[in-house]
């Protein structure tokens, strides 16, 4: 199991239904449905899920990083999204 190291340091079991949930998310705040784009949240969430599966321990920053590049590559306005929503609630 990876576990993911938090922004304040505590540690926790990565649980890949955050990463859906985000995505889900992001896509109803950029004016779409989650069924319009499914496909390429699939192809997304795959894409993140490979990269970290080899990893025992991994950040909360890295995992941020993945999401984004992911999303850089085919949907722009989603990972707008992610971005307005962290500077709006987590002051990144």
């Amino acid at each position: 199991m990876i576990k993911v190291i938090k922004r304040r340091g505590t540690i926790e079991d990565f649980n890949p239904d955050k990463i859906k949930g985000t995505l889900q998310k992001a896509t109803i705040d950029a004016g779409y449905t989650v069924e319009e784009k499914k496909d390429i949240l699939d192809e997304v969430y795959s894409n993140i899920t490979q990269k970290l599966g080899g990893k025992e321990k991994i950040d909360t920053e890295t995992i941020r990083g993945c999401l984004l590049t992911e999303l850089d590559k085919c949907e722009p306005y989603i990972v707008k999204s992610v971005r307005r929503f962290d500077r709006k609630y987590k002051s990144r």
